[in-house]
């Protein structure tokens, strides 16, 4: 449901660079959007007003609502995303500081052109290609990206669906999960020194990376009159292994697109491909993904699955598909405990 909302400084800024002129008769509207889970508040504004011409226009942004560490986001914004992505994410319009940690992140609001184009594999290599452009041109901008110990948040996470999974074993339905609690504590355990050898190693190393690439944070829209993908959500932002933004898209897209699962191999071959690299899948690229891939299942994905997996609010069919989401995400973890050791 829409409602009408305040003529913030930060909308009125823009409205004023998108008029060059003085506007009448505005009137806002806000509609809350899904998504953005980080982000406090996340609303689609519209703007309608009247132009020096008489004329109504209309005109729509995406106000996101920032407190905390999810703050950071407005950095990134300014200064990764203006250097090096300017044509893969939403525009930056404003940023209005409301107080200590506290900002109004004003973006693009952009068109969806096509609601899943991922069963196509020219789509998926489209994206990757893109991806590629980013980590490559980015390298050497980690300055660029503001601090965040993610090695400690992702270690706390970690130690949280290690007792998560351990608690399984009281619920019938879930045991068969359990089978896997002695390949996930050895990854936890070995977490530092995984991630070391993650970020060290060649030729991928680390750089700036998306850090939450899923297909709810990616969209086709239009832009210089094609269709291209534009990321969304750049508020996990971070230094880290450009494998850990290939492995999440992977095995996000093939959880939700058979055509993406079957394709995998194919997909990375692209990425690596783009990246100049030997499209060859050797075994050292294939070890360094799959710790790439566990250290994403690790940061809250294979948490959030096992939550909703024992949560006795949710239907008997959310559990589940949260339970075979969790199968999935295990199963990647017991590929990176096998590679590891």
């Amino acid at each position: 449901m829409e409602k009408r909302i305040e003529l913030t400084n930060a909308i009125g800024q823009v409205l004023q660079q998108v008029t060059n002129a003085p506007a009448q008769d505005i009137h806002i509207e806000g509609k809350p959007l899904r998504g953005g889970i980080e982000a406090s508040g996340v609303t689609l504004v519209t703007v309608r007003y009247r132009s020096h011409s008489h004329r109504q226009q209309m005109f729509r942004l995406v106000a996101k609502q920032l407190t905390g560490r999810p703050a950071r986001e407005a950095a990134v914004y300014q200064g990764l995303v203006a250097a090096h992505a300017r044509n893969l994410a939403p525009g930056l319009l404003a940023v209005e500081e409301s107080g200590p940690g506290n900002v109004l992140l004003l973006i693009e609001a952009v068109r969806r052109t096509t609601s899943w184009p991922w069963r196509s594999l020219k789509a998926g290599e489209e994206l990757l290609v893109r991806l590629a452009e980013l980590h490559a041109d980015a390298a050497g901008a980690a300055a660029l990206v503001p601090e965040w110990d993610y090695e400690e948040d992702l270690q706390a996470v970690a130690e949280q669906t290690r007792e998560a999974l351990e608690n399984c074993r009281s619920d019938p339905d879930l045991a068969i999960l359990v089978r896997d609690l002695p390949a996930l504590d050895r990854v936890v355990r070995a977490l530092p020194a995984l991630r070391r050898q993650l970020l060290s190693e060649r030729p991928f190393g680390s750089r700036p990376i998306h850090g939450d690439l899923h297909p709810g944070n990616v969209l086709m829209g239009r832009r210089h009159g094609q269709d291209k993908p534009i990321l969304l959500d750049w508020g996990r932002a971070r230094v880290a292994s450009p494998l850990e933004d290939v492995s999440s898209w992977l095995q996000a897209v093939g959880y939700w697109e058979p055509e993406g699962r079957r394709r995998h191999d194919t997909l990375l071959a692209s990425y690596l491909s783009a990246m100049g690299m030997d499209r060859r899948l050797t075994p050292s690229v294939r070890a360094v993904y799959w710790m790439a891939a566990a250290s994403n299942a690790l940061s809250g994905a294979l948490l959030h699955h096992l939550r909703i997996a024992r949560n006795g609010c949710q239907s008997s069919r959310q559990r589940a598909a949260a339970a075979r989401a969790a199968q999935d995400a295990l199963r990647v973890v017991r590929r990176a405990d096998a590679w590891w050791r």
